[in-house]
């Protein structure tokens, strides 16, 4: 009964942080890439298809964490992606932790980065592809 119920918990885990993965990467592959390309080198530093770059492993690291699919490996490569946010976020904007309606915090980042290093730890799961492979 507790495996049932630990897989079950992975499970939503992975579908809840994966679908808000690929929600954020999506944007930054098709529709705002542009925009974001700009504002990226010149409020960030970061090189000119670093957007790119971070939706698309956005986009396939939120998709293997709904499956199942090499779940700590994704997480972790999401993980040192939040960092890099998170950092840019606190030093490079001295954003508070709070999200307000007065601006953006880290308050998000500092979650999935929690989220991200429990499923490092819990790994894909019973309910999972790679349960199903085997």
């Amino acid at each position: 009964m507790l495996d049932l119920n630990v897989d079950m918990g992975i499970l939503i885990l992975r579908i809840a942080v994966g679908v808000v993965m690929i929600a954020h990467g999506i944007p930054k592959i098709f529709w705002k890439r542009k925009i974001y390309d700009k504002k990226w080198k010149n409020d960030y530093g970061f090189p000119i298809g670093s957007v790119i770059l971070t939706g698309f492993l956005q986009v396939i690291c939120g998709l293997a964490l709904v499956v199942g699919f090499y779940t700590q490996f994704a997480a972790f490569i999401l993980t040192l992606s939040m960092l890099v946010a998170t950092y840019t976020s606190i030093w490079k904007h001295g954003e508070g932790f709070l999200t307000t309606p007065d601006g953006k915090g880290w308050d998000i980042n500092f979650l999935l980065i929690g989220t991200f290093l429990a499923l490092i730890f819990l790994g894909d799961g019973g309910y999972s592809i790679m349960a199903w492979l085997g």
